[in-house]
């Protein structure tokens, strides 16, 4: 009997050994799958503050490109200005290049012809300088006679044409029209040059009338004998 009772006790412990063990395994595995999970959502909120690291990174480096960008396009805006005010003030100069210097006495080489209407004369003003020059109002004329600079008649007024620029190169001629009235009384003045200024000028060069004459009254009257147009006249070429 005693042997059946201890059997029996032994069998008790032994269950109750299995009992504990069961339990312990468990709340092994209680706390294992408990800690898994934490261990998962502490993984998972690094990885999402590394990702909100990286996309604020991300953002900022945009947002200091795009600065960037603005400062440098701003820039180049102020470069692309100040090359503009440049290239404007290059233009001009070869405007100004291309227009010439003022067209002096020494520049110019005059002859006379004939304009084909009654008491009119066409002066011509050839360059016969090596540079563009240009020219710009109204000749200062007056009548030479025969004997000289001595022998002078009266100056030139001026029409109420309106003058304007004329450019002219090398070898190229501009010109004037001069109108005269012619003396009627019979007691006039002959007169075969033209003592020509160029417009604002002080310089005079001698014009041979040629072939022509101008004859006008030997006393000047109310109304002028003479009147020349400002440069620039056109005969079918030239300027």
């Amino acid at each position: 009997m005693r042997v059946k009772k201890m059997s029996a006790l032994a069998l008790v412990v032994a269950a109750a050994g299995l009992s504990l063990t069961a339990c312990s395994s468990s709340d092994g595995s209680s706390a294992s799958a408990g800690t898994s999970p934490s261990t998962s959502a502490s993984i998972a909120a690094s990885s999402s503050t590394g990702a909100s690291s990286s996309t604020t990174a991300a953002t900022s480096t945009s947002g200091q490109g795009s600065t960037s960008g603005s400062s440098s396009s701003g820039s180049s805006g102020s470069s692309g200005s100040s090359g503009s005010s440049k290239g404007s003030g290059t233009t001009t100069q070869a405007q100004s290049s291309s227009s010439g210097s003022k067209c002096t006495t020494d520049h110019l080489a005059y002859s006379v012809t004939a304009s084909g209407v009654k008491d009119e004369i066409v002066v011509n003003m050839k360059n016969v300088g090596s540079r563009t020059c240009s020219m710009h109002g109204f000749p200062g004329v007056q009548l030479v006679g025969p004997d000289g600079l001595g022998d002078t008649g009266p100056d030139a007024a001026r029409s109420d044409a309106t003058p304007s620029t004329v450019t002219v190169g090398p070898g190229e001629e501009t010109r004037f029209l001069l109108h005269f009235s012619p003396d009627t009384s019979g007691s006039g003045k002959t007169y075969t040059r033209l003592d020509v200024t160029p417009p604002n000028e002080t310089i005079s060069q001698i014009a041979n009338l040629n072939d022509l004459t101008i004859t006008v009254s030997a006393t000047s009257g109310s109304v002028p004998d003479v009147i020349v147009d400002p440069v620039g006249y056109h005969v079918g070429y030239g300027k």
